[in-house]
C-alpha cells in the first residue's frame, strides 16, 4: 500500500515537473551555454515546429573571431506559449537567447522575473536588467534575453564605455 502511495506521489511530482517546466520563465535548460550548434540542434529538434540556422555575415556579435550563427526556433514553449527563439553562437557556442513576446506580457514577465531573481539591478532605456540571472527583459523589441557569463562580461564593458 505504502508503495502504490509513493509510486503515486512520484508520478505526480514528474507530471507536475513536466507542466510547470512549459511555463516557467527560467532560461531553459536544454539551451546551455558554451554549447555547439549541432548539440543544441539536436535537443531542441522536436521542441520546434520550424528551425532557420543562418550564418550572420558580417560577424556584429563582440566574442565571435570567426563565425556568427544565429538559430531561429519557432514554436518553442516558454512561459506557457509557443515563441519564436533566437539562439546567438559565437565561434560555435551557444552565448545568447532571445525569447521573443508580445508586448501586452512585458509587466507580467517583469513581475514574474522579479518574484523568482529579485529587484532588477537596473533599469535603462534598452530594458530591465537582472544581472544576477544574467537576463533582461528588452523593450523594443519585447524580448526576453539570457545570456551566458562572458556574453554579460563583454555587454558590461560596452555598457561601461556608453555612460
Amino acid at each position: 500500500m505504502i508503495k502504490n502511495i509513493l509510486v503515486l506521489l512520484g508520478i505526480i511530482a514528474l507530471t507536475q515537473g513536466c507542466a510547470s517546466s512549459r511555463h516557467s520563465i527560467s532560461k531553459p535548460e536544454e539551451l546551455a551555454f558554451g554549447e555547439s550548434v549541432s548539440s543544441i540542434k539536436d535537443k531542441i529538434t522536436n521542441k520546434c515546429t520550424r528551425i532557420i540556422e543562418k550564418d550572420i555575415i558580417p560577424i556584429t556579435a563582440p566574442l565571435a573571431k570567426e563565425s556568427q550563427k544565429q538559430i531561429d526556433c519557432f514554436g518553442f514553449e516558454y512561459a506557457g506559449m509557443p515563441r519564436k527563439v533566437e539562439l546567438v553562437f559565437q565561434d560555435d557556442q551557444l552565448d545568447i537567447v532571445w525569447i521573443l513576446f508580445p508586448v501586452e506580457e512585458r509587466e507580467k514577465l517583469i513581475s514574474n522575473f522579479t518574484s523568482i531573481y529579485g529587484e532588477p539591478s537596473m533599469t535603462i532605456e534598452f530594458g530591465t536588467i537582472y544581472l544576477q540571472a544574467n537576463a533582461a527583459i528588452r523593450n523594443q523589441p519585447s524580448e526576453v534575453l539570457f545570456a551566458s557569463d562572458r556574453q554579460v562580461k563583454a555587454m558590461l564593458k560596452s555598457l561601461s564605455k556608453t555612460q
